[in-house]
């Protein structure tokens, strides 16, 4: 059963991600909804819970350490290199403190299977590139092949939160569906199986005919732009083009800390 579910979701994704990529200058900023937001997940990879939980944990985290730790889930990035995505976005959005760059970037892409950590300058003393690696193939990396992406990803932010603080994190973090005690929900999980099946198929077949009229009619998702905070997507190999930004920009929710990185980090695929 899980493997029907599995198959379902990567071609609703593939379709997905033949149809969309983003760049840099188009991954909606969560600072723009509030000061309290540091989780990119546009086209909903990650369950609402687990965004919730993100979200708290990097709340958490900067409260206690002034560590801005930021989580980017998308779909694709064309044919960029991941390396090179994260390093862009980081710098654009100016993820950590300024002069201290304690900023930390988590970037998963769901069609090439890229997890990418990239570190401030401030933060290779504390996450180590050793460190980062052994982040995402120990705690993340098997999530991930379970198709558990949420999850994959709450993990390892709980592992860098443990790490930054020199400690456990507390009770409020751990006390979570989505990373410790998943397994208390294991038989529901079990029961919803075939509604969770049906539901993917359903989108699937909704997804193939709309991308098959967009097709016949001619449109293409480049440049275009909706409402309600939808990003701008472009199709797949756009080049970055323009300068850096920096600073993390001025936005009516909030904004980075105004870091910077030198590349520093990991990366891996799933």
């Amino acid at each position: 059963m899980k493997r029907i579910l599995l198959y379902g979701l990567a071609i609703l994704w593939a379709i997905v991600a033949q149809a969309t990529a983003y760049m840099p200058t188009s991954v909606p900023n969560p600072k723009a909804q509030g000061q309290e937001f540091y989780v990119a997940n546009p086209d909903a990879i990650i369950p609402d819970s687990d965004e919730v939980w993100l979200n708290h944990c990097a709340s958490v985290l900067y409260a206690q350490t002034h560590v801005e730790m930021c989580v980017v889930a998308l779909s694709s990035i064309g044919d960029t290199d991941a390396f090179d995505f994260a390093y862009e976005l980081y710098q654009r959005w100016g993820i950590g403190r300024e002069g201290q760059n304690t900023g930390v970037l988590i970037l998963f892409v769901m069609d090439s299977h890229d997890i990418r950590i990239t570190t401030g300058v401030g933060m290779e003393g504390i996450l180590p590139d050793a460190r980062c690696s052994q982040i995402i193939h120990d705690d993340m990396i098997p999530a991930f092949r379970r198709g558990d992406f949420g999850g994959g990803l709450c993990l390892g932010a709980l592992r860098i939160y443990e790490i930054c603080t020199h400690g456990e994190a507390p009770e409020e973090l751990l006390n979570t569906r989505s990373v410790t005690n998943r397994g208390q929900y294991a038989e529901e999980e079990e029961d919803d199986e075939w509604v969770i099946v049906a539901a993917v198929l359903i989108i699937v077949f909704i997804v193939l005919v709309l991308f098959y009229f967009d097709k016949k009619g001619g449109g293409s998702s480049k440049g275009r732009s909706s409402g309600g905070g939808t990003p701008t997507i472009f199709t797949s190999g756009s080049d970055f083009g323009g300068g850096f930004s920096g600073g993390g920009g001025s936005f009516s929710g909030g904004s980075w800390g105004g870091g910077s990185t030198m590349g520093g980090g990991a990366g891996g695929k799933w």
